[in-house]
């Protein structure tokens, strides 16, 4: 039971709004939540949804939280748009205090290490399972070795917009690994054989793990940023980058819309 944690999201909710002059619905956000990392995407959503910047619980957080949230309407959605801090660890407390907040349907909107043959840069990647050794999602109840799979719904119609758009597009399994200086040649070759295409640290296991305990909907979009294979190229220098990561958010939205049934 929750109730037996030391700290819980409602613990630092409620301890937030006796600190301040706040109450629960200053914290609260949307039903539809996007957590992404790149500025573009940010300033492309800022636009199609109308977002607002809005301060959140980071004066008040024991631990990590994002500075600010951003809020919004795409056609018949509420929106909530937020930029983390990266890694497995961050990422657990933030889901706890996105679900507790309100969120009922969160799409991870992102790059990824693409590591599937003939995986190009700035590809679109299309998980089905999440799997790895991330330390993070192992406290929420997932076995090391066990495979998470992505709501089927959520990649079904990721696939279907993703096709209408782009001849671009792989569809697979992510592998989860928090240490970026520790991945070798011999181990893509091996994830290659496993059905991989992409490669993160560790975000996919413990956003699956957590919202699929919660009946959440969970799904995750990415392109590729970067080929281990064939060393560092800073991508997001280039003119296409920012295409790149527009279509991907113009995809996440209609996907978004399509689950329950906006259009």
């Amino acid at each position: 039971m929750k109730n037996n944690f030391c700290c819980t999201s409602k613990d630092v909710i409620q301890a937030a709004i006796k600190s301040s002059d706040k109450n629960q619905e200053d914290f609260n956000v949307d039903p539809y939540v996007m957590i992404i990392f790149s500025r573009f995407l940010l300033n492309y959503l800022m636009k199609k949804a109308k977002l607002e910047k809005i301060e959140w619980i980071l004066p008040f957080h024991p631990y990590v939280a994002p500075e600010h949230i951003y809020r919004g309407k795409y056609q018949d959605i509420q929106l909530t748009v937020l930029i983390p801090p990266m890694g497995a660890s961050p990422m657990a407390s933030i889901a706890e205090d996105l679900i507790y907040c309100g969120a009922k349907t969160i799409f991870l909107v992102c790059g990824s290490w693409g590591i599937g043959n003939n995986v190009n840069l700035l590809d679109y990647l299309i998980p089905t399972h999440g799997l790895g050794m991330d330390g993070t999602s192992i406290h929420y109840g997932r076995e090391l070795n066990e495979e998470i799979e992505l709501n089927k719904e959520i990649v079904k119609i990721y696939v279907e917009e993703t096709i209408k758009r782009t001849e671009n597009y792989h569809i697979g399994k992510n592998f989860c690994k928090e240490a970026f200086y520790q991945i070798k040649k011999s181990e893509i070759f091996e994830l290659q054989k496993k059905g991989c295409i992409s490669m993160e640290n560790g975000e996919v296991n413990v956003l699956a793990t957590i919202c699929n305990q919660n009946n959440i909907k969970f799904g995750a979009f990415f392109y590729s940023y970067y080929n281990p294979l064939e060393g560092w190229k800073i991508s997001y220098n280039e003119d296409r980058y920012k295409e790149c990561v527009e279509l991907e958010g113009e995809i996440a939205l209609v996907t978004m819309l399509r689950i329950d049934g906006f259009c």
